[in-house]
């Protein structure tokens, strides 16, 4: 007698909706899952990048680095990073600029002061951002291909007379911002050649900020600690994914948002500084 074997066709439609039915259920839990980890990556590099920071003023009797990601020294002053570049056999460096590649973008990290103290590319590059595949707002080609995740605010220059020079004067530290997670767009180069521009108590934003962790960014303070911020506010989102969409929508670059934005508020008062610069401008 023959006995049947395998299982009939109604036999395997059920067993493929269960399947279905429990990718269904695990999918968003991998997803989380894999977002907490880039998160806490990120959070990682971000204290990093502190810990860098200050040891280069301690190295250097509190003095800061250049904040902004210039080609020269300004004053005597070495940049924290420097743009993509060439580096010869005997050293020297060397900007680049229009389409790089990604090994040029590692050569402006590898230029900067602090590439000494925290010396894996990875560190300023968050695991949740896809610029450096996907380009950006503006276009894909090479020179929209970002790599750095990571900025100074622009009152952390460093450079101008007027400056902050030493990290020691700054009080309250530990709510202090000194990295931030942003998204350059590219419209200004290949790469972000000053720091994360903000003014603050403006009611309105400059550059956007970042949203690889779930419409979340991820800061550093000034005492060595890092945080996650989720944004409150959709606005603070759609800005931060295009400066051209949020315009349209009638809150873009320095245009005031009306009514306030609660996300404003927040970074106003972690802000080192009560105005964009130190110099005011």
């Amino acid at each position: 007698m023959c006995r049947r074997s395998g299982f009939t066709l109604i036999e395997l439609l059920v067993v493929i909706a269960v399947i279905a039915i429990l990718m269904a259920i695990l999918m968003p839990a991998l997803k989380i899952a894999r977002e907490q980890a880039r998160g806490v990556n990120c959070l990682a590099n971000q204290r990093s990048l502190t810990q860098a920071y200050i040891m280069y003023a301690d190295d250097n009797d509190g003095s800061i680095c250049g904040g902004w990601a210039r080609h020269d020294d300004v004053g005597g002053v070495p940049p924290w990073v420097r743009p993509p570049g060439d580096i010869s056999d005997s050293g020297s460096y060397s900007m680049v600029t229009g389409a790089v590649t990604l090994e040029q973008r590692y050569n402006g990290l590898r230029a900067g002061a602090l590439y000494r103290y925290v010396s894996e590319s990875g560190v300023y590059h968050c695991p949740g951002d896809n610029r450096k595949n996907m380009g950006t707002s503006l276009g894909n080609g090479l020179e929209y291909r970002i790599f750095r995740s990571y900025s100074l605010s622009d009152y952390m220059r460093g450079t101008d007379p007027t400056d902050p020079k030493k990290l020691f004067t700054f009080k309250d530290q530990a709510n202090k911002m000194l990295f931030v997670e942003e998204i350059y767009d590219g419209s200004a180069g290949n790469f972000n050649h000053d720091g994360w521009s903000y003014v603050p108590y403006s009611g309105s934003m400059w550059d956007p900020l970042g949203i690889f962790h779930s419409d979340a960014c991820t800061f550093s303070y000034m005492d060595g600690h890092a945080e996650r911020k989720k944004w409150e506010d959709k606005r603070t989102v759609v800005f931060c994914r295009s400066r051209g969409e949020a315009s349209a929508q009638g809150f873009g670059k320095n245009q005031v948002f009306n009514p306030p934005n609660p996300d404003l508020d927040w970074l106003d008062a972690r802000y080192p500084g009560k105005m964009h610069t130190a110099a005011g401008n």
